[in-house]
């Protein structure tokens, strides 16, 4: 089963912007990336078309399971 970090932040332009992560590891919780993430907005680590993160809206580990069938 694929696992991926899904990250969803605010921007100062009213519009949001994903930052996703594979392969997190087991049993992650929210006090490990709630501090990451509010890194990311306190020191504006990204940029997305000129608008800066404001905010933290989400973090959610996705859980995919393929069937490969050729």
């Amino acid at each position: 089963m694929a696992k991926t970090l899904n990250m969803r932040f605010a921007l100062d332009n009213g519009r949001t912007t994903a930052m996703s992560l594979a392969a997190p590891k087991d049993e992650l919780t929210r006090e490990q990336v709630e501090p990451v993430m509010q890194m990311v907005v306190d020191t504006s680590a990204i940029e997305v078309n000129h608008a800066l993160p404001t905010g933290i809206k989400s973090a959610v580990v996705r859980e995919v399971n393929e069937l490969k069938l050729i």
